[in-house]
């Protein structure tokens, strides 16, 4: 009896998590922000986990294998751009829908999402297939790089559609304040994920050896069964906000354009960010292969303090539409500065360690020497610029969260392509300071946009946009 109190208990405790109390229940803002960031921030924990694995295993094979698959990757979150922006406008608006307490039009919205994104994923399907040679031959790497690369693109956009469900469907949990589910789903899957890069890369367990495509093969595998399990709680074990088989299917103009509305300029963002770091990279290439693979373990250590400062990006994302919708902006800025202080501490204590340790942590991801000293350089110019990558990443997000994409969309144009872009080239390339002078480009670029996305969300504008 005892035993079975106990695992009542406990359940009902995991059934609170995945339901934070309503906006109308007392609670300090700093508690709502960690009930909703708590959960993010595991989840982005394990998604990092996932990309050090993914490098560790991958950087065995030589620098080849990580600027191939590090180019691939690059190469995939660009085509996964449209997903990233429908996110935000759904995430957004139903948000607001669930502030003002209509479940009704958090449904609709959330459906249209979903079905726009199987039609995307059926449209970057087409295009990989068929366009992923040409499109990685632009990037001028090494021929052995750019097979690798081509090939990845291709597994990755062939399952785009699996991914776009798990874009949406998370968003939709965000949004409607449930942090803890899109947590665990990705909790295990990141393990599936890792087992199976484990098993293919390596052939371990009587498996036949893939090589770095064992890495691609591992992310499909385990996205499927993601987007599996998303639908099967998005329309069988929600109760957050519940959707049915029936209805609002299709394609509804007055609800896509709502989407569009905060999902087109945030879609343009991540295009403009995207090509950005893509030629960011491309100037790396440029400089050889060892440059290259130096700048995509630093990239991956990062994620230790990057991934965790995204969880309370989410939670304000959240928070300040919530609020927003149920017209109480004084709450949505008090969310939005509550996370960005716990973001900011975050980030400042991960610098410090990025710096203390920044040698062993290279020598981890690989064991190529030629790789070493970049890499530890690009990692010191990360632990300096964790602050401003904190006031970046939160202050950008709770601007989203109440729709102002096109102020996002003017900053991000300004810092990664008038600064890291263009400075980064006369730096590194046009005065020949190489990978030093490309990251003087890329520390300019976070502390601008800190100061510009401040001062965006100081004025209070975003209070009145009409969604």
């Amino acid at each position: 009896m005892k035993t079975e109190n106990t695992w009542t208990r406990f359940a009902a405790r995991v059934a609170a998590l995945r339901q934070p109390p309503a906006l109308n229940v007392p609670m300090s803002a700093n508690r709502r922000l960690l009930l909703l960031a708590g959960p993010s921030l595991v989840e982005n924990l394990l998604q990092t986990m996932l990309s050090v694995f993914n490098m560790l295993f991958v950087g065995q094979l030589g620098k080849e294998a990580i600027a191939g698959i590090g180019l691939g990757m690059q190469l995939t979150f660009l085509l996964q751009v449209a997903f990233m922006g429908l996110a935000v406008g759904n995430t957004a608006l139903v948000a607001r829908a669930i502030g003002a307490g209509d479940q009704r039009a958090a449904e609709r919205i959330a459906k249209q999402s979903l079905t726009i994104a199987v039609a995307l994923g059926l449209g970057i399907g087409l295009v990989t297939l068929f366009a992923a040679d040409g499109i990685v031959s632009v990037m001028g790497a090494e021929p052995r790089v750019n097979a690798l690369a081509s090939s990845f693109l291709r597994i990755i956009g062939l399952f785009a559609c699996v991914m776009g469900v798990m874009f949406i469907g998370s968003g939709t949990l965000r949004g409607a304040g449930d942090t803890f589910t899109p947590m665990l789903i990705t909790g295990f899957i990141n393990i599936i994920n890792i087992l199976l890069a484990y098993t293919l890369i390596f052939g371990n367990f009587g498996f036949p050896r893939v090589g770095a495509l064992g890495s691609a093969i591992a992310i499909v595998t385990s996205s499927t069964i993601g987007a599996f399990l998303i639908a099967y709680v998005l329309f069988k074990r929600n109760k957050v906000l519940p959707l049915t088989l029936h209805g609002d299917w299709g394609f509804h103009r007055d609800v896509i354009a709502r989407i569009l509305n905060i999902g087109l300029p945030s879609a343009a963002e991540q295009i403009v960010f995207q090509v950005g770091f893509l030629m960011f990279a491309a100037m790396a290439v440029s400089l050889g292969t060892a440059n290259y693979a130096a700048q995509q373990v630093a990239f991956t250590i990062s994620n230790f303090s990057i991934m965790p400062a995204f969880a309370f990006g989410v939670a304000a994302t959240t928070l300040v539409g919530q609020n927003l919708g149920a017209k109480n902006p004084e709450r949505a800025e008090q969310s939005a500065y509550q996370a960005l202080k716990h973001g900011t501490l975050w980030m400042i204590v991960m610098g410090i360690a990025f710096l203390i340790w920044r040698e062993p942590l290279v020598r981890l991801f690989t064991p190529d020497a030629e790789v070493w000293g970049p890499a530890q350089m690009c990692l010191t110019f990360i632990a300096f610029g964790q602050p401003f990558m904190a006031v970046s990443i939160i202050m950008a997000s709770a601007l989203r969260g109440a729709g102002d994409t096109r102020a996002t969309l003017a900053v991000t144009f300004i810092g990664i392509w008038l600064i890291r872009v263009a400075l980064g080239y006369a730096l590194g390339i046009a005065l020949g300071l190489g990978l030093f002078g490309m990251w003087i480009a890329w520390f300019c670029d976070f502390a601008i946009r800190s100061l510009l996305f401040a001062a965006r969300f100081r004025t209070g504008r975003w209070k009145t946009l009409r969604v």
